[in-house]
């Protein structure tokens, strides 16, 4: 661990680089970095001036770096990481090694990811072509007192452009190698004199890179449409109304994972044979493909899916009632998403076993909020926030215990949201250089279930009873959270400050297909107290921008979900049927884990160093660990080996479990650092060439909150490259990049397998840039 410190260098080396006079600099001619504009604190404001850590990444940013996804926003915040998942329910953002650990219907979102200030009620919303965007706002930490619902450990917020106020638009074209192609379309301009309008669409279609060897297909591949459309109208000289709606289509043969490692454990029996048999014969059910770390093929006898849906609607008006503005949020939102995997991840049915799930999202939500004026002794923002959603989900399971008696069991159920907050946040600038900041939230959560599961045909093997009839459950819960901030504003061009936040998470339920309603608890919601010490400062008269913050944060009652299986790893004697059968009592549930910690380091920079050059970077050390977690999952490898975390020999026992305190956050390593550079030709009066270069590189990375010794991604870094040329009136531009120059593997994600359908079995997620990607994309623009 730790291997990262070094490569830290480079970013003094940059810096130092920023102070250096600028070669070839034209007499008389200034250098100075472009303000920076954000709204995190609900109005427009320089960066510069935020007492919040926050990374801003411009239009110009994303394109530079071929940034395609929302998922591949975490290339350029190091703080950001991604929770990758088996499918789009199962995945969501991290920041600060805080994220969400449970996929449950009945769970918020640790991180809130919001599109022009809406905010998206499920995790797997976050994920989304990045259209026509004008500017992604990532703001680290609790962020309660200002933004929507669920932001314990802080906000994705993209921003999408507004449409102008005269006639424009772009066409962009591009292929990828292996059979990637992207196509998109803007245009904007007046409808007449007080109506102006903004429509963006753009599509992808991708050819699959995991060649399967059953039926000679590739998987993984994907094809996305979006489109988007904007109206803004001015009534009146102190009213505006904006109107937006959006749709998703996206469809794939993907979330196929590979498999990784397949190990003998000598002396186990897995349902009465030795695992060396049981191993020795799957290899042999694999071939061609031979499991390893950087393994990109799959043997697998069924097809794949994923399909998801997503819309929506809002309405925005900010009204100037004298110097203060009036702003009224109105949106809906729905999301629909199902898909289909090979489980056992071989070419053969075991246990004839197969799991299809479906699920469907709504979600209304209401903001109003009160702006001050900005330049006074004393200004404020005060808000009132309502959201209402129901998550309705539909998963089958089917199995064949023994030959020629199949069963099917099949759990419907839904759960419904609704919250309603009172926020608002005060500066009062006490002194000429001083400004104390003072927050609060007041929340109440009302959260309730319905849930049914019936069987048919055969199914011995399944807990007894275990058809359900229909059940309901409830809870509410509500919590007065703050925020006290004091800033410092040294100079004109650097400010200091000191914040300690409260985060809150509400109450939750353990929903998903195993649950047992009766008597069913709910998870307590989830808190943190967060301390963060942060500087900005523009130096080298505005030729670069440095920002770093301190953090701690602790969060109490954490909710994650842990995969129990009572019986562990049966040790069965040959010929006893009854412990043959697979036995399906185990389960994923619900729990308030105990206590969970993150600490660390982040700074972000902007360097002129010349008229031609431009370097940015940023860096995080974060220390994200589980303080206390004595009653922790373990892996279905840990099981079978009956080794877990530190060495624990409990995983094999009644329950399995082991004490996971002290243990790593997944999918947060310890370093992580990105850097980027441009340099700027001059190459004639009629057009430019623009060399871009750029590397990004982690530390060791868990992926399992087990702590399993086999989840472990090695550190590593990657390189990307582009040439740019464009004219100097900005209207066409061409694009030739290489992505993971030095065709580094790496995984996204590592898991250990089914116990029972592939006993210490690991498998790993990996996406096409774990390979080297040439690709040419072509932009025109008209005025």
């Amino acid at each position: 661990m730790n291997k990262l410190p070094v490569a830290l260098l480079p970013v003094a080396m940059l810096v130092g680089a920023g102070a250096a006079p600028a070669q070839g600099q034209p007499d008389g001619e200034i250098l100075v970095l472009e303000e920076v504009l954000v709204v995190a604190r609900k109005r427009e404001e320089s960066l510069q001036d935020v007492s919040v850590a926050v990374t801003a990444l411009s239009a110009d940013d994303i394109q530079a770096a071929q940034l395609n996804s929302s998922e591949d926003l975490t290339n350029l915040v190091p703080s950001l990481n991604l929770n990758k998942g088996g499918n789009p329910r199962a995945t969501s953002f991290a920041i600060r090694g805080i994220g969400t650990q449970s996929f449950s219907s009945g769970v918020e979102p640790s991180v809130s990811t919001m599109v022009d200030g809406v905010v998206m009620g499920r995790s797997g919303q976050a994920f989304m072509q990045l259209l026509d965007v004008q500017r992604v706002e990532v703001l680290r930490g609790p962020q309660g007192t200002l933004f929507g619902k669920n932001s314990t450990a802080g906000v994705v917020h993209i921003i999408t452009r507004d449409p102008s106020v005269d006639h424009s638009g772009e066409v962009m074209v591009s292929a990828i190698s292996d059979d990637e192609y992207r196509a998109g379309l803007t245009t904007s301009g007046p409808l007449s004199d007080d109506l102006g309008y903004r429509f963006s669409a753009n599509g992808t279609t991708r050819e699959g890179y995991t060649r399967n060897y059953f039926d000679g297909n590739d998987y993984n591949g994907a094809d996305e449409w979006s489109v988007r459309g904007k109206l803004r109208w001015l009534p009146r000289s102190d009213l505006e109304l904006k109107w937006a709606s959006d749709y998703t289509d996206r469809s794939c043969d993907c979330n196929v994972p590979a498999i990784r490692s397949l190990d003998v454990v000598e002396g186990k029996l897995v349902l009465g044979r030795p695992h060396e048999e049981v191993v020795a014969e799957t290899l042999d059910l694999l071939l061609p493909v031979v499991p390893g770390n950087e393994n990109k093929d799959v043997n697998i006898n069924k097809s794949p899916f994923s399909d998801a849906e997503s819309w929506g609607h809002s309405l925005e008006v900010n009204w100037d009632i004298g110097e203060y503005t009036l702003t009224s949020i109105s949106a809906s939102r729905g999301w629909e998403v199902n898909g289909f995997t090979d489980v056992d991840s071989t070419p053969v049915d075991a246990f004839g076993f197969d799991q299809f799930g479906a699920s469907e999202q709504e979600q209304l939500t209401q903001e109003l909020r009160l702006l001050s004026p900005a330049d006074r002794d004393f200004s404020y923002v005060a808000g009132f926030f309502y959201f209402d959603q129901q998550v309705e989900r539909n998963f089958r399971r089917t199995f064949e215990v023994s030959e020629g008696s199949p069963g099917t069991a099949n759990s419907d159920f839904q759960v419904n949201t609704e919250n309603w907050a009172l926020f608002g946040e005060a500066t009062w600038n006490f002194a000429t250089n001083w400004r104390l900041i003072l927050g609060a939230r007041y929340t109440e959560d009302e959260l309730d279930f319905i849930f049914e599961r019936t069987a048919e045909g055969n199914t011995v093997g399944l807990p007894d009873p275990f058809e359900v009839d229909p059940t309901r459950g409830d809870t509410s819960e509500e919590d007065l959270s703050g925020k006290l901030a004091l800033q410092w504003d040294y100079s004109d061009m650097g400010m200091a400050y000191a914040s300690f936040t409260q985060g809150y998470k509400g109450p939750a339920f353990n929903i998903i297909f195993e649950t047992d309603p009766e008597g069913l608890e709910p998870a307590n919601p989830e808190t943190s107290d967060a301390w963060e010490l942060g500087i900005k400062t523009t130096l080298f008269d505005g030729r670069l921008r440095l920002n770093a913050a301190l953090f701690h944060a602790v969060y109490d009652d954490f909710q994650s979900q842990a995969f129990i299986d009572p019986d562990g790893i049966p040790d069965c004697e040959e010929g006893d049927t009854a412990c043959q059968e697979a036995d399906d009592s185990g389960g994923f549930v619900l729990i308030n884990a105990g206590e969970v910690s993150t600490k660390g380091f982040e700074v972000d920079f902007v360097a002129l160093v010349s008229q031609n050059l431009r370097i940015t970077g940023g860096a995080a050390y974060i220390d994200a660990s589980i303080d206390e977690y004595p009653e922790g999952q373990c892996s279905g490898g840990q099981q079978l080996r009956d080794v877990g975390f530190k060495g624990q020999t409990s995983c094999g026992d009644n329950p399995a479990q082991q004490d996971l305190s002290g243990g790593d956050l997944p999918f947060s390593p310890d370093w992580k650092i990105n850097l980027a550079a441009s340099y700027f030709l001059d190459a004639s009066d009629a057009f430019e060439v623009a060399l871009k270069a750029s590397v990004r590189a982690q530390d060791d990375v868990q992926f399992s909150l087990s702590q399993d010794e086999n989840t472990i991604q090695n550190s590593y870094a990657i390189f990307d490259a582009s040439v740019v040329l464009s004219d100097r009136d900005e209207h066409w531009q061409a694009t030739l990049f290489v992505k993971n120059l030095t065709d580094k593997f790496y995984a996204t994600a590592i898991g250990s397998n089914n116990a029972i359908l592939l006993p210490n079995g690991y498998s790993h997620r990996y996406s096409k840039l774990a390979e080297r990607t040439f690709g040419l994309e072509l932009r025109y623009r008209w005025f």
